[in-house]
């Protein structure tokens, strides 16, 4: 009987994975349909296309904003429990800057309104796809179920479909800053088209399945429309509660403000360049979508700034000349011990809660990305001033300091026994044209891992990046703790979501050393490279997390 009930399951799971197989095909060969469409329409779009001449210079990009303006906050979307929140993706035009711009967006602004939720909330948000392609949505960072209608990678919007994404934020959700963008992966969209519906017996999908497999490069592997859709103006932040609540009573009421780190590049026309996107280009750094803003602080006024890199492929390198930063969040997780850094590394899709304290007497300073290299394969990125920020007015009273570490800090993983240890290797092609996992593109329904993880289990994984640029590697669904970085053991600090692993040099490979705690949510648990051209380009995988 046992054994029956054992061999009935396992008839189960298999029909399960062939099925799902069969799902994750026929998706490709739906987007690569849609891309293609996408393609030929493009021309005519208001989003335009990469020109053959050189592209403008930063300052001609600049020309019609204007710098100097108060910094304003993104609107907010304040939730409440069951709320529904609709998201129209478009293409449209927007201020930048001041200037009028054709680009994407959620609500007809370039920096998409800020999501505010509760834990122990659900809320509701209501994707309606205007483009001509096909679309997603991803709740960067939330820990939330990654199937179903939740933070689902393999749910997708088709063009002029409408799809409702219910997130049960868990009543312990971490308190900390998140994001979401487009995460229209070439394999994954549309998995939620009426098409997929209506396809009708098993023997339908197969055929179709079949034809996916020819699609693209033969393997299945489709490329994805991440970093257009990004770059175009589709992201912006999303806030889990309010960790001012977890600082000493002093700090609770101080003034907060969300600072949306993105960029663009302009052709001549002022249409944000789509489809050959080169970050290495003149490009036209922004706050909260303008350009130089200034922020007023009264001298010894402590305030708490939710910076996000919300962009889809540069590295902010943030220094405020002559000024600390406190971080109490790391990746929307408080910290175990926090920190005094004076710069601060955003690769794309990262994020921190600091603490800033004005300097006593009246004066100015800069907050500008200093200059960054990712590697002599990828991008040189020069100094350039974000943002000045303004010291004037009576002082303020003197609060405390913040020590230690924040009270909600998730547990220490060093003494926690491994479940399993396995490799990811990065690596890419010698032109750039296709990026790798363990010498593997990304197909959905083919890990590059053989064997899932358990919940309940902590695993340590071992990062090595083959290539010469930095990857910011990304997991969804839960955090990690970074154990060691090229070599050197890194004592308990924080968890967080992305990490930039160093490139390789001097023959020597840039290596990190990362422990998972699987809790929680069975399904499948993304990970990729978070610079979108990279993932796009097949820089991505998933482990299935099984009971």
């Amino acid at each position: 009987m046992a054994e029956d009930t054992t061999r009935s399951a396992a008839a189960r799971r298999r029909s399960v994975r062939r099925t799902r197989r069969m799902l994750h095909a026929l998706t490709a060969l739906a987007l690569a349909l849609s891309a293609a469409v996408g393609t030929a329409a493009m021309a005519d779009s208001p989003t335009g296309s990469a020109a053959d001449s050189p592209p403008p210079s930063t300052a001609d990009q600049e020309k019609g904003m204007t710098s100097g303006l108060p910094l304003a906050d993104p609107v907010t979307a304040d939730t409440k429990r069951a709320l529904t929140i609709t998201l129209g993706a478009a293409r449209t035009n927007f201020q930048v800057g001041g200037k009028s711009v054709y680009g994407e967006s959620y609500a007809g602004t370039f920096v998409a309104p800020t999501l505010l939720v509760k834990p122990g909330s659900t809320i509701t948000v209501r994707l309606v796809n205007h483009l001509p392609v096909a679309t997603s949505l991803h709740f960067h960072g939330l820990h939330i179920s990654p199937s179903g209608d939740s933070d689902n990678p393999a749910s997708c919007v088709a063009a002029g479909g409408t799809t409702d994404y219910k997130l049960a934020i868990p009543a312990d959700h971490p308190l900390g800053t998140f994001w979401y963008h487009s995460h229209a992966m070439g394999t994954a969209c549309p998995g939620k088209s009426a098409d997929l519906a209506d396809m009708g017996s098993t023997g339908d999908m197969t055929k179709m399945a079949d034809m996916a497999d020819t699609a693209a490069d033969g393997s299945g592997f489709v490329p994805g429309d991440v970093e257009n859709q990004i770059f175009a103006g589709l992201s912006g932040a999303l806030i889990v509660g309010d960790d001012r609540t977890l600082l000493p009573k002093g700090l609770q009421s101080v003034t907060a403000h969300t600072m949306v780190l993105k960029d663009v590049q302009l052709d001549a026309e002022n249409h944000i360049v789509q489809g050959g996107i080169v970050s290495n280009n003149p490009t036209v750094r922004l706050v909260n979508g303008q350009l130089r803003p200034v922020l007023t602080m009264r001298p010894g006024e402590t305030q708490l700034w939710r910076l996000v890199n919300a962009g889809a492929d540069i590295f902010y390198q943030l220094q405020l000349d002559g000024y600390r930063f406190t971080v109490i969040g790391e990746d929307g997780t408080p910290v175990a011990r926090v920190s005094t850094p004076d710069t601060l590394l955003l690769p794309p899709g990262k994020r921190y809660d600091v603490l800033v304290t004005a300097g006593a007497k009246a004066g100015a300073a800069t907050l500008r990305t200093t200059a960054y290299s990712t590697g002599p394969a990828g991008d040189q990125y020069p100094d350039t001033t974000l943002a000045t920020v303004k010291v004037a007015g009576t002082p303020a009273p003197k609060l405390p300091a913040v020590t230690g570490g924040i009270r909600t800090a998730p547990a220490d993983l060093s003494n926690a026994p491994i479940a399993q240890r396995r490799t990811v290797n990065m690596s890419q092609a010698a032109d750039g044209s296709a990026y790798y996992l363990n010498a593997k593109q990304y197909a959905m329904g083919s890990s590059v891992f053989d064997t899932p993880a358990k919940l309940g289990t902590v695993e340590e994984w071992t990062i090595v990046n083959y290539t010469e640029i930095n990857h910011p590697f990304h997991l969804h669904t839960g955090t990690f703790q970074v154990m060691s970085v090229n070599g050197t053991a890194q004592p308990y600090g924080h968890r967080q979501d992305t990490v930039v692993v160093d490139r390789a040099v001097g023959g020597e490979n840039g290596q990190v050393v990362i422990r998972i705690a699987f809790t929680d949510y069975p399904g499948d648990w993304l990970f990729h490279c978070h610079i979108a051209a990279h993932e796009d380009k097949g820089m991505m995988s998933f482990i299935p997390v099984v009971r």
